[in-house]
């Protein structure tokens, strides 16, 4: 049996599920064009019941693996 490798931690994933669990909601994601080509994502997340905005921007490799998180989430539909 063929095991894959473990996927790495990053931290910008483990804060969005952080803020996920305390009620925030993502409200809008982007990608920013950067001048050298790095990969972006910028993702607006706010707390509707308290009107709390935060702004989660991440760059290079931990931005196309947030990036592929976020679109795992909505294919679930969590």
């Amino acid at each position: 049996m063929h095991q894959h490798a473990p996927e790495p931690k990053y931290e910008s994933i483990e804060q969005l599920n952080k803020l996920f669990k305390v009620g925030y909601v993502i409200n809008r994601i982007t990608y920013p064009i950067t001048s050298d080509g790095v990969a972006s994502i910028m993702i607006d997340i706010i707390e509707p019941n308290k009107e709390e905005e935060c702004l989660l921007t991440v760059f290079g490799e931990e931005a196309v693996a947030l990036s592929h998180y976020v679109e795992s989430l909505f294919s679930t539909g969590k």
